[in-house]
């Protein structure tokens, strides 16, 4: 290499150098693309070795990029918060777990448009967390909590004023609703903890709902009606 060349690439690398400093400097933003893609392989790849203390360490680090950038009351937020109470749950650790999908919940509150069933999946994950600690009131609430914000207004009557059409979507969406597996799922719970608490009427009256809406979404003969069916005997 000449004395030339190597004074061309000397020069190269300080102009480069001092460009992105300068950019830095007076668009700090410019950047932030760069590192959210970075944080976002070593998360990938931390969550793929099981490395869950690493993955969340990485969250927590976009998350406080988010806060400080002004951009704490997000969807995006409320999702890593999310994120990281699963990481929590995968080491076990349930307070953590909970304080995450809180934090997130905190979020999604402040929010104008949020989707509903990420509303109801957030509080059916913390009526999960209070069932398994045995707190069994709290855990009714949350769950009751999550079927109302999945529901929303199905018990509303269709208004003849709608139309034809009109109506017929209004009944397909809820059809939809009640017979989704989540929404089965959520009355599976609320029945089981009431059959812990010897209220047979209501717990009967969750299964019953499950049943049929299982019966709608899975078949007659599939192995999670039947289950159902099972529970429903013993009663």
């Amino acid at each position: 290499m000449t004395n030339r060349q190597s004074n061309i690439i000397f020069y190269s690398v300080i102009f480069l150098t001092i460009s992105a400093l300068l950019i830095k400097f007076f668009i700090p933003s410019a950047f932030d693309g760069f590192t959210k893609s970075q944080e976002e392989r070593v998360i990938k790849e931390a969550v793929a070795n099981q490395e869950y203390n690493k993955a969340i360490a990485s969250y927590k680090s976009l998350v406080g990029q988010h806060i400080s950038d002004g951009d704490e009351y997000t969807i995006e937020t409320a999702d890593m918060y999310e994120e990281i109470a699963r990481l929590y749950a995968l080491l076990g650790n349930t307070t953590l777990e909970q304080e995450h999908y809180l934090k997130s919940l905190a979020v999604k509150t402040q929010l104008d448009k949020v989707d509903l069933y990420s509303f109801a999946n957030t509080y059916y994950q913390l009526g999960s967390i209070a069932q398994n600690e045995q707190k069994y009131d709290q855990a009714i609430n949350f769950f009751e909590k999550s079927l109302s914000t999945r529901l929303g207004d199905v018990e509303q009557p269709i208004v003849e004023d709608d139309g034809m059409f009109i109506g017929m979507q209004k009944s397909r969406i809820k059809y939809l609703k009640l017979n989704h597996e989540d929404t089965i799922a959520t009355y599976k719970k609320l029945a089981a903890i009431h059959r812990l608490q010897q209220e047979y009427a209501i717990a009967k009256g969750y299964y019953e709902k499950a049943l049929a809406a299982s019966k709608n979404t899975f078949g007659e003969e599939d192995v999670r009606t039947l289950k159902i069916v099972t529970l429903l005997k013993k009663m």
